[in-house]
């Protein structure tokens, strides 16, 4: 039994020597060390990418709350400025308002005055008109009444005539 357990041995060792010749030939012939080299290296790099990836994502993450955690603030600025605007645009619309009702009241104030006086103007000229004619009715009827006053004024327009020098 001996003889079969050393041949066997030997025969085992001998196989493992070829199979160990034979992987060391393949991975030579292969270049198996520096595909797995390669292979590894890329790997590496794949896994910085991705640790650098994830650093940035949490670094802009740590941003984006840090504004998050700023927008109510934010929000708060804008109501305020909105309102301020608003009362701003408010105020500005009342005064012009005021303006444009001063205006309107000056120019009906102005009309007025110019109508009133455009009225008076004619009410004098009527009045002047119906005084002369009054005038001179009355005037004829004193002439008509009384002759002497005919001669009389005949008498002054003829004086007065006399005055006048050219």
């Amino acid at each position: 039994m001996s003889d079969i357990l050393q041949l066997l041995i030997q025969t085992n060792t001998l196989n493992f020597l070829i199979v160990l010749f034979l992987i060391i030939f393949l991975v030579m012939k292969l270049n198996l060390k520096e595909k797995i080299e390669v292979l590894r290296s890329e790997i590496k790099d794949y896994v910085d990418a991705s640790t650098n990836e994830k650093e940035q994502s949490d670094k802009d993450l740590e941003i984006i709350k840090k504004k998050v955690d700023k927008l109510p603030l934010v929000i708060e600025k804008i109501q305020k400025s909105t309102e301020n605007s608003v009362k701003n645009l408010g105020e500005k619309i009342k005064n012009e308002i005021e303006e444009q009702k001063k205006d309107i009241e000056n120019n009906a104030e102005r009309i007025f005055n110019l109508e009133t006086k455009k009225f008076k103007e004619k009410l004098t000229s009527l009045l002047s008109e119906k005084s002369v004619e009054i005038a001179r009715e009355n005037a004829l009827n004193q002439l008509n009444q009384n002759n002497d006053l005919h001669n009389k004024y005949i008498d002054n327009a003829i004086d007065e005539i006399d005055r006048i020098t050219l």
